[in-house]
């Protein structure tokens, strides 16, 4: 069996399931993982096909550890391990999530001669240029000094969606490598369960920053307290909005809101099995940041969970307004009020989108089929039928 390396600098935050599930699901490639460090907390992945530059995660200068992963990063330098681990492996291909780490394995590609593909996943892309030298992290601003190489070298550049390929050909990435593949959904896992249906429940899962929008829904919600008495709203989820988006949701409403804070996947596929509709009401910021694509409603549509939320960025592309949910102008909150009222008013119409989520989500973003058509594009690119 062929074997491919999965390069993410961070391994691997909670919030990437979309990376473990297409990675440790295929079939005819086995994907084994590499990375600066490891995220916390993480997604587990098998200790066996895990190698880390700086396992242990320290960030004294007298760490061996720390100066590999401050070489490597800055300066393209492998330690020796790293490069030794990685000819033992002798992968037929790397595959990178996110552009800055496709800038930091550059060096791997080079010295193992294998193809590198580079899956260009969000604010590497739709964020202002000038906005990353501003104010981003320092491996996304390295990665904007490496954009013209990372553009000629990689052999091919995967988005999820066809906001997203726009933006990437805006950024000047070549059409000729650009590939759309959406993210896929492990329908064996989200699945509905129609007799836990708790009507009046309102789902929230996203992290608690600005751009997910969780104080225009907070906002639509309020006053339709006392017209449907069942109305509560759950949010799943952290992040640095934590304390002041809970300060603001008891002030509206009250005891009708819990905050659960991060859950692993078996609480939240629980949650939006519960869920009568689901809604991050998501929005562009001034830098450009964006949802481009927004994995979590095809998650929630994949329970029969009818998804309420703003046409921003990809999401009318996982979301069929009036189909399988209801999508609003960006940061009108009279329309997003309106949309679940008009599911709290019908439960006839709420059944209707939920079936109608589920087949769409079954039909267009099953895990298998989309992982099959990866395994196609690496056979293609190995064979030298791609760039």
């Amino acid at each position: 069996m062929r074997k491919v390396l999965v390069f993410r600098d961070q391994l691997l935050p909670v919030s990437e399931t979309f990376v473990a599930n297409q990675s440790l699901r295929l079939e005819r490639y086995e994907a084994y993982f590499l990375g600066s460090k490891r995220a916390f907390p993480s997604i587990p992945v098998p200790e066996e096909r895990l190698f880390l530059i700086n396992p242990s995660n320290t960030k004294s200068l007298r760490s061996g550890d720390f100066r590999d992963e401050i070489l490597f990063k800055i300066f393209g330098r492998l330690p020796r391990r790293i490069v030794a681990w990685a000819q033992r492996l002798s992968p037929s291909l790397i595959h990178v999530h996110f552009a800055p780490d496709g800038a930091l394995a550059l060096p791997l590609a080079e010295v193992l001669k294998v193809p590198l593909i580079v899956s260009l996943l969000g604010t590497d892309v739709t964020m202002d240029e000038r906005a990353i030298l501003l104010k981003s992290w320092p491996s996304h601003r390295l990665y904007l000094l490496r954009k013209k190489r990372l553009q000629q070298k990689a052999k091919l550049f995967i988005v999820p969606s066809k906001f997203l390929l726009q933006k990437a050909l805006d950024r000047g990435y070549p059409a000729h490598k650009l590939v759309l593949l959406p993210h896929g959904i492990d329908t064996s896992f989200f699945y509905p369960d129609p007799e836990r249906v708790e009507y009046g429940r309102i789902l929230y899962v996203g992290r608690l920053i600005q751009r997910k929008g969780l104080p225009f829904l907070v906002e639509a919600l309020a006053p339709l307290l006392s017209e449907f008495p069942e109305l509560r709203l759950v949010v799943i989820g952290n992040g640095p909005k934590r304390k002041e988006y809970e300060e603001l949701a008891k002030k509206f409403l009250g005891d009708r809101v819990v905050f659960l804070g991060a859950q692993p996947k078996e609480v939240v596929r629980q949650e939006m099995q519960r869920a009568y509709l689901f809604s991050m009401p998501s929005v562009t910021m001034p830098d450009g940041e964006a949802e481009t694509f927004g994995i979590v409603y095809l998650e929630a549509q994949a329970c029969g969970t009818p998804v309420v939320a703003f046409a921003s960025g990809g999401v009318p592309e996982v979301v069929l307004n009036g189909e399988t949910g209801f999508l609003s102008p960006e940061r009108d909150v009279e329309a997003l009020r309106e949309s679940i009222r008009s599911l709290l008013r019908s439960e006839e119409l709420r059944n209707r989108l939920a079936k109608a989520a589920v087949r769409h989500v079954q039909e267009q973003f099953e895990l298998v089929k989309l992982n099959r058509k990866l395994e196609d594009l690496y056979d293609r690119v190995l064979e030298n039928r791609l760039s």
